[in-house]
């Protein structure tokens, strides 16, 4: 609800803004006191009505329900909604964007497509500005509307239309519908046909760019779009809704139930490529988000089949367990009375109970462990003992990051311990002694990891070289897909229960499927085989990535990580026909070429965002906090601003204003904006002039 007094000024006016269709969006309200006035916009849905907030998409224009109305009529574009008000109330099709002067870049212009424009500016600087700026912005419309620019004369200064329809009326407010005295109509619209005029050349945004440079990039690799049906028909369905219903990008739900399906395959398969070459089946999915995108939402559900599993397991044992405990104990209990007996005894007696502590102790059952597939957190030390109690595997999965804190020392005095989790990814023999504790020995160890950090996480582990030294980050496959913040609209469709239960059966199909035997009796992977199919696009691809990995290539800079690329194919290959065949047995089916065309489609996506990952970790503090400011320009779509409007919007990320000046530097730096002073209301502010050749290099990247 509008409140009468904001910040004890007193209500004067509300304007309504409707849609296409005249349902109500909101309203923008002034309030005035003696020391001036307030424009507040109130867009945010309330019980009853709207509360204080702006419009979260692109603003709508004020007087958008005309434009719906009258769609062979010209329109006339007002700084404000008191003059397009004015003109409305007169019969003209006139329009506002909400916002003010500086704010023509946040609206949504797209509904005056092709239309016949004119631009009426305030009689100041500011007007004229926001003149340019809207007939810039019309330009970027296809097809562009035909734009005039109209100076009404004898304008007071900072005068606009409201000041000169009032000159015969003084006692008119501004506010109530204009005057039709005087023929008004006709008078304003005698002197729109006097007065309008082409728009200036330099306005346009090609005479602005001719006056800039190209601007020296900073964006990193553009994003990459997630190739379609990667998984098979079941499982790719259940992704594809899982995303869609939680609104969030299709990686994340892509790679979560990658990180969970090689969970389930790790050391029940592996795969052949060579006679002498093998990989196992665990894989390291990383997809990196900021919070906010639901991340939890979709660890909780792609896990929930790995949760019940254990749930289950547990209840089958529990019966077993508590059995074998109470055997232990009492059996435990024998052996401390036939001690205390042999501490007194001598002679035969002795060595008879001796004989029969040796003789009873060797009765103590094995107490069963319960199974467990996968932890958040773990510390490495305690890796080792889970792994050995679990047939050598385990899943480290997080929708966060903090394994990387684990992983660099945060329990072992700042001493980083990679050994295991480098052996666990690859599959290598483990020998741990730890002095007191009991030793640990693996042969294939399995370890699955799947995180979904924040960017922050990711652009810290440039702190630890060990994490890239060692090869750690290399072998990770990251994604660092576009946040849908922002854009979701709350009115998909619930995840199906059917895809739910589908998605269930199949994990829990492969988490039935039983390990081979060597043949000395050892629990060992089953083996699969490429087919020939399968096999020459695989070797076709290696040789592409051979060439990528020398000096100039692609991945010159990130050869630790390229040179892992083609092996983790062949293991998402094999994973994928795992789930294709979860329900019956995969082994003596060979893998075929269509999973095997999806693991390449997948590994060309992956490592485009790989490029992107790892310059993100080598980027400079200022160069990255450039980027999001540069971000932040692009959106708004801004050919101005001040530093104050710059800070206020990131104050977040810049606790102080001189946090922000290395990010403007290396954006004035890089040609994408250029500094002016000017006195704003009395004190000196800095504006910065925008590169239009940034958002060329936006709409270029987008396309790319």
């Amino acid at each position: 609800m509008i409140p009468n007094l904001y910040q004890g000024k007193r209500l004067i006016h509300t304007w309504d803004y409707l849609g296409p269709d005249g349902s109500l969006l909101g309203h923008v309200a002034r309030f005035e006191d003696s020391s001036g006035k307030t424009v507040v916009p109130f867009f945010r849905p309330a019980q009853g009505g709207f509360d204080i907030g702006g419009p979260t998409e692109s603003r709508p224009l004020y007087g958008g329900d005309l434009l719906a109305a009258s769609p062979g009529r010209a329109v006339f574009i007002l700084e404000g909604e008191k003059c397009a008000s004015a003109m409305q109330s007169l019969g003209f099709v006139a329009v506002a964007s909400q916002g003010g002067a500086m704010a023509a870049g946040k609206t949504d212009w797209e509904p005056l497509r092709g239309r016949q424009v004119f631009i009426l500016p305030d009689n100041d600087e500011p007007g004229e500005n926001y003149a340019r700026d809207v007939a810039r912005l019309l330009g970027r419309l296809n097809p562009a509307p035909t734009v005039q620019v109209v100076r009404l004369p004898d304008l007071p200064p900072a005068g606009d239309v409201v000041d000169w329809i009032g000159r015969d009326f003084p006692d008119w407010d501004g506010y109530s519908p204009a005057p039709t005295a005087n023929d008004m109509k006709e008078a304003l619209e005698a002197v729109i046909r006097t007065s309008v005029k082409p728009v200036p050349d330099d306005w346009s945004d090609e005479a602005k760019e001719s006056a800039w440079e190209t601007p020296a990039g900073i964006e990193a690799a553009p994003t990459p779009s997630w190739p379609d049906s990667v998984f098979p028909g079941d499982v790719q369905n259940y992704v594809t809704a899982l995303s869609e219903s939680t609104e969030t990008p299709p990686e994340l739900a892509g790679m979560v139930a990658l990180a969970v399906l090689a969970t389930v395959c790790q050391g029940r398969y592996r795969v052949r490529i060579k006679p002498d070459y093998f990989e196992p089946l665990q894989l390291w999915p990383a997809c990196v988000l900021e919070p906010g995108n639901r991340k939890s939402e979709i660890f909780t559900k792609a896990t929930s089949p790995l949760s019940k599993w254990e749930t289950w397991q547990k209840e089958q044992l529990a019966s077993k367990i508590a059995e074998a405990e109470s055997e232990h104990a009492t059996i435990t209990e024998r052996i401390k009375h036939l001690r205390a007996e042999a501490k007194k005894a001598k002679g035969e007696e002795f060595d008879k109970l001796k004989r029969e502590i040796r003789d009873t102790e060797q009765t103590l059952p094995e107490i069963p462990t319960y199974p467990q597939l996968w932890a958040a957190d773990v510390t490495p030390e305690h890796l080792g003992t889970i792994m050995a109690e679990n047939e050598q595997r385990m899943a480290i999965l997080s929708d966060e990051g903090g394994i990387f804190d684990t992983i660099a020392g945060r329990y072992s005095g700042g001493v980083p311990n990679l050994d295991l989790f480098l052996q666990g990814h690859a599959g290598s023999p483990v020998r741990v002694n730890r002095g007191s504790r009991p030793p640990v020995s693996m042969n294939h160890p399995c370890l699955t990891v799947g995180l979904t950090p924040q960017p922050d996480v990711i652009r810290s582990l440039s702190n630890n070289p060990g994490f890239r030294g060692r090869g750690l980050l290399a072998r990770f496959l990251f994604t660092v897909p576009r946040s849908l913040i922002g854009e979701r609209t709350g009115d998909t469709p619930f995840l199906p229960v059917r895809l739910s239960e589908r998605w269930e059966r199949i994990v829990t199909a492969i988490l039935a499927k039983a390990t081979a035997n060597d043949d000395d009796g050892n629990k060992v992977a089953h083996v699969l085989k490429l087919s020939p199919g399968a096999w020459g696009a695989w070797r076709k691809q290696e040789k592409v990535v051979e060439l990528m990995l020398a000096d100039g290539g692609l991945l010159a800079d990130i050869r630790d990580w390229g040179g892992k690329l083609m092996g983790a194919t062949a293991r998402i290959a094999a994973v994928l026909h795992c789930a294709r065949f979860a329900e019956v047995d995969p082994t003596p089916l060979e893998i075929g070429i269509e999973d095997m065309e999806a693991a390449l489609r997948l590994a060309k996506c992956l490592t485009s965002h790989a490029l992107i990952v790892f310059d993100m970790m080598g980027a400079e503090p200022a160069l990255d906090d450039a980027r999001r400011v540069l971000k932040w320009i692009q959106r708004e779509q801004m050919p101005e601003f001040t530093f104050r409007n710059c800070h206020y919007a990131h104050k977040t990320r810049f606790k102080r204003a001189e946090d922000l000046e290395p990010a403007m530097n290396v954006l004035e730096e890089r040609g994408y904006i250029r500094r002016r002073m000017e006195k704003v209301s009395h004190r000196p502010s800095k504006i910065y002039e925008v590169n239009p050749l940034a958002f060329t290099e936006k709409r270029r990247i987008e396309h790319n």
